[in-house]
């Protein structure tokens, strides 16, 4: 049975985790702050690169997070069911885009591109981004697909213009799959430049033939040709905020690739510093630059600017993780309230039929049926009546095995399904229940009695006749302790 009770205290500590991991890191970069203050005056380039740095870790941290709470039981069972040949692709495909479709939507908001899976030989299962397409093999187009289909390690980086982690997805020991997740620059861009003041700006330029090898013409039609160097592209969004590099005529060769700064004079007679920083991609080597203009030279100023950055990316980066989990579990919540009993807090009787299909064709059916529940309830009040229900499904539930499934599927019936059970096992089960249940005193009410009847499902029998079958021997059993009772009376 799914256990509910301590989600939401695992959920606090989660969020308690990663605020505390983001003040670590914020604490961390005021330390940096102290030690590198005078370094960072006269360095720039250094500056800027180790800035970069902490952007592109934070990024990587929210990467995993959002993976990590993604992409866990559901994801891995339903390419399980495609690995094992249990369900097919179609079947498969939609039940992920049913289950992350929504997810996708609202991170799209934030600067998500993509979610895709994969199956283990590369071949593209979904795009969340574009369901119908699918079925294309990445292995030759994809430098980090073909990496990660050889070495079943995660993986995170710039790739075909956008910044990717891509996750192997294993059940056990079988590679089953990867899951990829891709952001555009421009949610960092514009909170770089935001903290800034508008003061500074941020570009990335990505070698041509990059954008060529990672997709299809569609792709390179979002870029223009950088003016810097022909063999290199940037957004078409982002052309008109650098402007001020092609009024002032400068030019380069960025190959081979290499860490450079130079001084510009702007139309207005201000001093731009220009830094380039190589960009490297998911495969280790480099394929483009971070185009970093910076007005004025006071590197103090600068360097405040940016571990302001370094920390909104921290605050970003805690914030966005901690709404990811507060978003999923109330997700989970409400996919749950169709097939959890609110009384109870155990399956109910949809929630049973889902959930049985799991635990295996050969089980025996334990049913419990609370002797005169009516009459408590009319005697003492519905109240007490509910009380009764809840304590007897938390006794019963509080013995049983991991494996078993246990519900209510009526009023005053309880159904405990037991895997793989023998008619004596099943007896035994129920024989302790009934112990615990007669054991057990009820404020208000004293002791409260139920029927157990056992059924052991034969092949191919139906989930009526065997309840039918338990509910007759509790029935049965009924009338022989009335006989019996009336014989002594």
């Amino acid at each position: 049975m799914q256990k509910t009770n301590n989600e939401w205290l695992v959920t606090a500590l989660k969020c308690a985790g990663i605020i505390i991991l983001g003040l670590f890191l914020y604490m961390g970069i005021d330390y940096y702050a102290k030690n590198a203050l005078e370094e960072m005056s006269r360095q720039t380039l250094k500056r800027e690169k180790e800035l970069l740095a902490v952007e592109l870790e934070s990024f990587k941290n929210t990467t995993d997070t959002i993976a990590a709470i993604l992409f866990g039981r559901d994801a891995a069972s339903s390419l399980v069911s495609l690995y094992s040949g249990e369900e097919n692709n179609v079947t498969v495909r939609k039940k992920l885009l049913k289950h992350f479709g929504p997810i996708y939507e609202r991170l799209h908001r934030h600067g998500l591109k993509h979610i895709n899976f994969y199956l283990p030989d590369g071949t593209v299962l979904l795009r969340l981004h574009a369901p119908e397409k699918y079925g294309d093999s990445l292995l030759a187009k994809r430098t980090s697909i073909a990496m990660i289909v050889q070495e079943h390690k995660p993986l995170h980086g710039f790739e075909s213009g956008l910044y990717r982690g891509l996750y192997p997805i294993f059940h056990k020991k079988d590679f089953v799959g990867i899951a990829e997740l891709s952001f555009a620059f421009a949610p960092m861009k514009r909170i770089l430049e935001k903290v800034h003041g508008g003061k500074t700006h941020y570009f990335l330029v990505f070698e041509k033939r990059g954008i060529e090898a990672g997709g299809n013409g569609e792709r390179l039609r979002e870029y223009r040709k950088c003016h810097i160097d022909d063999a290199f592209v940037m957004r078409s969004t982002e052309v008109e905020g650098a402007r001020i590099l092609r009024d002032a005529g400068f030019t380069a060769s960025l190959k081979p690739y290499r860490e450079f700064s130079v001084s510009l004079l702007s139309k207005t007679g201000g001093r731009i510093i220009v830094s380039f920083l190589p960009l490297k991609t998911i495969e280790g080597s480099h394929g483009g630059y971070h185009i970093i203009l910076q007005e004025g030279g006071d590197a103090a100023e600068s360097l405040r600017s940016n571990l302001q950055v370094a920390r909104m990316a921290v605050i970003l980066t805690v914030s966005v993780a901690v709404l990811l989990i507060l978003m999923l579990q109330l997700y989970r919540i409400r996919a749950r309230r169709a097939i959890i009993d609110p009384l109870t807090g155990i399956y109910n009787k949809q929630g049973c039929m889902v959930a049985l299909g799991h635990i295996g064709r050969r089980y025996g059916l334990i049913l419990i049926d609370i002797d005169n529940l009516e009459g408590i309830n009319t005697s003492y009040g519905r109240k007490k009546g509910d009380e009764v229900l809840k304590t007897i499904a938390h006794i019963i539930d509080s013995h049983i095995r991991q494996d078993d499934l246990f519900c209510r599927y009526e009023g005053d019936e309880f159904l405990l399904f037991i895997a793989n059970a023998t008619e004596e096992q099943a007896r035994i089960i129920a024989d302790k229940a009934r112990r615990y249940i007669a054991i057990h005193t009820f404020d208000g009410i004293g002791k409260v009695t139920v029927g157990i009847g056992i059924a052991i499902r034969h092949h191919n029998e139906s989930l009526a006749t065997l309840i039918s079958r338990a509910r007759k021997e509790i029935e049965t059993r009924r009338v022989a302790d009335e006989d019996e009772n009336g014989q002594k009376a």
